[in-house]
């Protein structure tokens, strides 16, 4: 009895040993060659020499910066030749089964084989998307009692500020591209040194139409910089973002706090008269009126 008992044992393991050999052989891919069907070799390996009616396929491992990465015949492990280009790194070094892989550094995206920069949401705008290795930032303008002040690939428009809840008086009203400006202005979220009412007056001024040739004139007089010193810092940056440059740079060669009445008379003297009066009618409300007269002989 004891003796069936093991001869049994040893008939469901054979069995198994056998079943799991069969299905092994049979989840390993094969090919036709000369009548015969011949394993493929795995993933980092090559066909040496092709089956015969004596030996399965011989296989053998892949060379540095050479591959395979499928079941294969192939008389030869391929070539790692994916480089990584200009703005790019590399995710995934080459090895035996994959090529390099590379991918866009942070801020740039994948378009037309080269990696490319993406989109900076301007001031006024916000990020609704952001931009993947291989997808642009999407930008959406942001709505009413939202507002966004900086050119950023990943800001998102911000919530006004309720000057009333801090128990403050509202000064300027709010745009989609400044917060609402309590009195007495809050510091609370300056940026680099920049207040506030600072961001918003020379983001009012960024705003504007300014050509190029003024732009070079503000440039000279508030830090004179040369056209080609001005041209260099640019790069391929937005007029809007060229002028904002220049004003920030500005500012930090100030001691004080910039205020609306000095950035007004800065603006005449550079004979952008058009655009002083805009700043005063914003920024200086009941004294715009007696600008107004002060600026009424000058030359637009």
């Amino acid at each position: 009895m004891k003796l069936n008992k093991a001869w049994l044992l040893s008939l469901v393991i054979v069995f198994f040993v056998y079943a799991s050999t069969e299905k092994c052989k049979a989840s390993v891919p094969t090919y036709q060659y000369e009548d015969r069907t011949c394993n493929r070799c795995p993933p980092g390996q090559y066909m040496k020499i092709h089956c015969t009616k004596d030996h399965d396929t011989l296989c053998a491992p892949c060379l540095a910066y050479h591959y395979t990465q499928f079941w294969n015949y192939l008389k030869k492990c391929q070539y790692c030749n994916n480089f990584c280009k200009r703005n790019q790194y590399i995710k995934h070094d080459c090895n035996a089964t994959h090529n390099r892989v590379c991918e866009c550094n942070d801020g740039y995206f994948w378009k037309y084989e080269f990696c490319v920069k993406q989109k900076e949401c301007l001031p006024g705008s916000g990020v609704k998307t952001t931009g993947t290795p291989y997808t642009d930032t999407v930008c959406v303008k942001c709505p009413r009692g939202f507002f966004s002040s900086v050119s950023s690939t990943t800001a998102q428009c911000k919530r006004q500020t309720n000057c009333t809840e801090l128990g403050l008086k509202l000064d300027i009203l709010g745009t989609a591209w400044h917060d609402n400006l309590c009195s007495p202005c809050q510091p609370h979220d300056s940026r680099e040194g920049i207040s506030e009412c600072e961001e918003a007056l020379f983001n009012f001024v960024a705003r504007q139409k300014i050509g190029q040739r003024k732009v070079f004139t503000l440039g000279k007089m508030l830090l004179n910089m040369t056209k080609t010193n001005m041209l260099k810092t640019w790069n391929d940056k937005q007029e809007q973002q060229q002028i904002r440059l220049l004003l920030e740079k500005w500012k930090m060669h100030q001691t004080e706090s910039v205020t609306a009445e000095a950035f007004v008379k800065i603006l005449r003297a550079a004979k952008f008269n058009k655009i002083a009066k805009k700043v005063a009618k914003k920024f200086l409300k009941s004294r715009f009126s007696a600008m107004q007269e002060n600026c009424a002989g000058s030359v637009n």
